[in-house]
């Protein structure tokens, strides 16, 4: 994987740029959240960068695009699910919305350990108006976790790093379509034998 355009980033801006390509992660910047996470922590091992210093850049930089990515989904999200409970998706989105309301918290947390799901979640919880106090407390306690175990894997192995990444990267993307079959599963059954109302 090519991170030339990571380094020219560090070598001009510093603990800048570990905030910010950990921020444009979730807007499309073509590396996995999980590379950029450990490279920062490999920069600490291989120049001068203090380590403290650099978790903190790289973990603002993941919570800021979360939580921007929240108020996205809050703003603009909320018009669109008003629009869509007014087709086949009403029953589908209050369904989800229950399922927030009961186990929102979760569903934060353990999204930011898998790839795809990580990147929607601040978008769904925002249009879905999930309490804003409540997602903070959960998604930035998970993206410290999270930020903490992938940085210290690029200090512990800062030239093997992304061998490692792959083979975790590869297990948990598995592990996110099987949630998602699942989930398309269960709404499949649903449709085809809707609960009664009796």
């Amino acid at each position: 994987m090519d991170i030339s355009f990571l380094l020219e980033l560090v070598q001009k801006y510093g603990y800048f740029s570990m905030f910010v390509f950990n921020w444009l992660l979730l807007f499309g910047l073509p590396i996995p959240n999980e590379v950029a996470a450990a490279f920062s922590g490999v920069l600490t091992e291989i120049s001068d960068f203090n380590p403290y210093y650099a978790f903190l850049s790289a973990y603002a930089g993941l919570i800021t695009s979360n939580t921007f990515a929240y108020f996205i989904g809050r703003s603009l999200g909320h018009r669109l699910l008003r629009r869509l409970n007014k087709t086949t998706f009403k029953q589908v989105i209050s369904r989800f919305s229950t399922f927030l309301e009961r186990h929102g918290e979760w569903a934060i947390a353990f999204s930011f350990f898998l790839p795809g799901i990580r990147w929607a979640m601040p978008y769904v919880l925002g249009a879905n108006r999930f309490p804003m106090m409540r997602y903070m407390l959960f998604a930035y306690t998970a993206g410290f976790v999270w930020m903490f175990i992938y940085f210290n894997i690029g200090r512990t192995f800062p030239y093997a790093y992304e061998t490692i990444l792959n083979h975790i990267q590869a297990f948990l993307v598995s592990v996110s379509i099987f949630i998602v079959f699942i989930i398309v599963l269960r709404y499949l059954y649903t449709l085809k034998f809707p609960k009664s109302d009796d």
